[in-house]
């Protein structure tokens, strides 16, 4: 009866997060965010009269949030990204009411909630978040490389339909090196592979084949050269082989009908 339990709790890690902010990779980049570590705030008021409601935004890329204020206002332990609106009405006797908290990063998001993807020369992350109030929820993060950016805080730009959108210019979105692990070799690179390992490979057939016959058999000059008659008749085995393929590609691209006898 324990075995449900027991399995969820073997099955866990290979679920969880595993993100990383000092090593994240991205298309052939390699990026260290550890500079952006701690927490930032920015906020955005939309009026609504006769209130305005402030969307407030505390994030820790490489950490949990802190918790400021009443605790029933604030988001879970364990969040990267804390949403909380607040509403503002200057005639109530209360002023400032959170009417929402939204943890919008955890840090148990599983990888494959978590999309990173290049954005020019930075990062765009990209997080599907729990639902809030049966509405979906996600979190579009702009990271972008900039080196004469100062602001040590990321901008909000919108947050409209559960979709939370900040945009931070700065010098440390910018990549540190190519990442060598990322995007394989290419086709052009694959081509240009075979065609120096067919050479180096031809050399040393040559080579060794000429020794060979040097010490077995005696040769000397074009006798040194290994299957030296299949070399001489390649030019015609060649030529043989280019007319039958040329006489099959014209035969089959033709008109049907008889050929003449006479």
């Amino acid at each position: 009866m324990r075995l449900r339990p027991l399995l969820s709790a073997l099955l866990l890690p290979s679920i969880v997060s595993a993100w990383q902010c000092e090593d994240v990779s991205a298309g052939k980049a390699q990026y260290d965010l550890g500079r952006l570590s701690g927490q930032r705030h920015t906020s955005q008021t939309t009026e609504t009269p006769p209130t305005t409601v402030e969307a407030r935004v505390k994030m820790n890329l490489c950490g949990k949030v802190d918790h400021e204020g009443n605790d029933e206002d604030q988001c879970p332990d364990g969040t990267h990204i804390c949403l909380q609106l607040v509403n503002h009405k200057e005639s109530a006797s209360e002023k400032e009411r959170v009417t929402a908290v939204i943890p919008l990063w955890k840090e148990d998001t599983p990888d494959q909630d978590i999309r990173i993807s290049t954005l020019g020369q930075g990062l765009r992350l990209d997080i599907k978040s729990d639902d809030y109030a049966g509405s979906a929820q996600s979190v579009h993060l702009s990271l972008l490389c900039d080196t004469s950016a100062t602001d040590p805080n990321p901008t909000l730009l919108s947050y409209t339909g559960g979709r939370l959108e900040l945009e931070w210019k700065t010098p440390d979105a910018c990549a540190l090196s190519a990442n060598p692990g990322g995007g394989g070799l290419g086709l052009w690179s694959f081509l240009k592979f075979m065609f120096w390992f067919g050479i180096v490979g031809l050399i040393g057939y040559l080579i060794l084949g000429s020794l060979y016959n040097q010490q077995q058999y005696g040769a000397r000059g074009w006798d040194l050269v290994p299957h030296r008659d299949f070399w001489r008749e390649l030019p015609t085995l060649v030529a043989d082989l280019g007319g039958h393929l040329f006489q099959n590609v014209r035969t089959s691209t033709g008109r049907g009908g008889y050929s003449s006898l006479g």
